[in-house]
């Protein structure tokens, strides 16, 4: 066991393999206590609790939360393509990245200037939140909203590749998982838990989950302590609602790298058609990749939308000749390569790549 004083592990420059195996460990359970964490990487656990800390302050790691997709009847997802004029696309791409409905904002290479993910609580907030705050920025000539009718899966199930199995079992067993996550099996998938009330179009968080979810979206793992003292309600309370929350799927939490220090430097959106009786069937296929990151159902003449980390650029040639090969049915029309992050759910990214600062998302924020 790893009971040393030295630094964990350099500020700046690549991951080391102490570096990758916490973060993958917290990717898996993100509030896990200090002391399961050392048992399973075999270090001590204050150690273990002073890589975190080196890790998230120099903005090379983090863990946010977002309302989970069980929530999926009350809230609208899009994918927004933003096309700017000449030398407003970093003004346009901070602005949007202040708003607390706006996910990740991402600059890309081919098709459009960027590709924004919005979380917003029924059709007529979309609504409201594309056409009257969106398309009215300075600098913004147009915007085109793709729905998306089912998330199959997002980035909170990708993973790094650095504990053994016998690590991530010791772990699954310490720290279970949420409930299934709706559309992975027969039925609807869960309905809200605890802390949502009905309206008359959408449910709403009650006040203790409504301060809860920007707290633990701004540091996934601060204590029940800190979180309490934000909602105003016990550490008990905190511990209990976001048990409820996280087994509900109401709310999720994730672990996230800085790409560019990965293997996976390369991200890349891809649009495709498959026909309708397919769809659900090629998302488990794609998901079934190690690559892919999101893949979701999206209205429009493309029907599928997916997300990749690669090793390279060169590797959306491969990735396409491997779809080709073992999913035939599914025929890409456009694809499109990210310059530069903005902000990542919730995270303001700077050039470099790094986590600086938090626009927690807010779904019911008044616009």
């Amino acid at each position: 066991m790893d009971t040393s004083d030295h630094p964990p592990g350099p500020t700046t420059g690549p991951l080391n393999a102490h570096d990758e195996a916490l973060i993958h460990a917290l990717q898996m359970a993100p509030r896990a206590s200090w002391s399961l964490l050392g048992k399973v990487l075999g270090a001590d656990p204050v150690t273990v609790a002073r890589r975190w800390e080196r890790l998230h302050g120099t903005g090379r790691a983090w863990i946010t939360a977002y309302p989970g997709l069980s929530l999926r009847k009350s809230l609208e997802v899009a994918l927004v393509e933003v096309d700017c004029r000449a030398g407003r696309v970093e003004a346009v791409a901070d602005a949007l990245a202040r708003e607390p409905q706006i996910v990740t904002v991402e600059h890309m290479a081919g098709g459009r200037d960027l590709l924004v993910t919005v979380f917003a609580p029924g059709l007529t907030g979309m609504s409201r939140l594309i056409l009257d705050r969106m398309s009215r920025l300075p600098g913004v000539v147009g915007t085109r909203a793709q729905l998306a009718t089912q998330v199959f899966g997002d980035g909170s199930r990708w993973r790094l590749r650095s504990l053994t199995e016998q690590q991530q079992s010791r772990l699954r067993a310490a720290a279970p998982a949420p409930g299934p996550a709706p559309g992975s099996g027969p039925g609807p998938g869960p309905g809200p838990g605890p802390g949502f009330a009905a309206g008359r179009t959408t449910l709403r968080p009650d006040a203790v989950t409504r301060a809860l979810i920007p707290a633990v979206a701004a540091d996934g793992r601060r204590s029940a302590s800190e979180l309490a003292a934000v909602a105003g309600v016990s550490a008990a309370t905190v511990r209990r609602r976001l048990h409820q929350l996280i087994e509900a799927r109401d709310l999720v939490l994730r672990c996230e790298v800085a790409r560019e220090l990965t293997e996976w430097p390369v991200s890349a959106t891809l649009w495709a058609r498959v026909p309708a009786d397919r769809v659900a069937a090629t998302a488990r296929g794609l998901l079934s990749m190690a690559e892919v990151r999101l893949c979701a159902s999206v209205t429009g003449p493309q029907n599928l939308l997916f997300t990749v980390w690669l090793r390279s650029v060169a590797d959306v040639q491969r990735l396409e000749a491997q779809l080709a090969e073992h999913l035939p049915e599914l025929t890409l029309v456009d694809r499109a390569i990210a310059l530069r992050q903005t902000k990542l759910m919730g995270r303001l990214i700077n050039p470099a790549g790094r986590a600086v600062d938090v626009v927690p998302l807010d779904i019911w924020a008044p616009g």
